[in-house]
């Protein structure tokens, strides 16, 4: 997951699941969010991932990134690529999230309840009229005390 946004006239990149932060320049930002918005992060991984990067991928996606041209000259385009492709490799861009598979093991496993904060009083008999309370009140219409069902019944859980 990657996170883009402008700052004090700085083009931020934050990759979510390694952690990097990039400060990066025009056309490398327009490039990310190219590939991130266009759902290219995929096809483009793949490119990235082949043994030979610099010469045969920027071709094979070079259609992928037509758009940038108009704004760009090649040269800055296959530059920037570059870039992209580099901290792709080192996964700091684009990263792959490690945890996808933990959480979904997570949310099935047992719960344990590590500690019981009870609210045992619903009143105060001091009735200081600067309290937070409302004298005790809470904003509550009836001031009581936890039931001993109540309470057996949240031990036992």
């Amino acid at each position: 997951m990657v996170h883009q946004y402008k700052n004090n006239g700085f083009n931020i990149v934050l990759d979510v699941n390694s952690g990097s932060i990039h400060v990066v320049d025009d056309i490398v930002y327009d490039m990310i969010g190219l590939i991130a918005t266009d759902k290219l992060e995929g096809s483009f991984r793949k490119v990235i991932n082949e043994d030979d990067v610099r010469a045969s991928s920027y071709e094979e996606v070079k259609d992928i990134l037509a758009p940038l041209t108009d704004r760009y000259t090649e040269a800055e385009v296959k530059e920037a690529y570059d870039e992209i492709s580099g901290l792709i490799k080192e996964d700091m861009l684009f990263s792959d999230d490690v945890y996808k598979d933990f959480v979904l093991d997570f949310k099935k496993r047992k719960t344990v309840v590590k500690a019981l904060c009870l609210h045992i009083a619903h009143d105060c008999n001091l009735a200081c009229r600067y309290c937070f309370a409302k004298e005790g009140e809470y904003n509550q219409s009836k001031r009581e005390l936890m039931s001993y069902e109540v309470g057996k019944r949240a031990l036992d859980f």
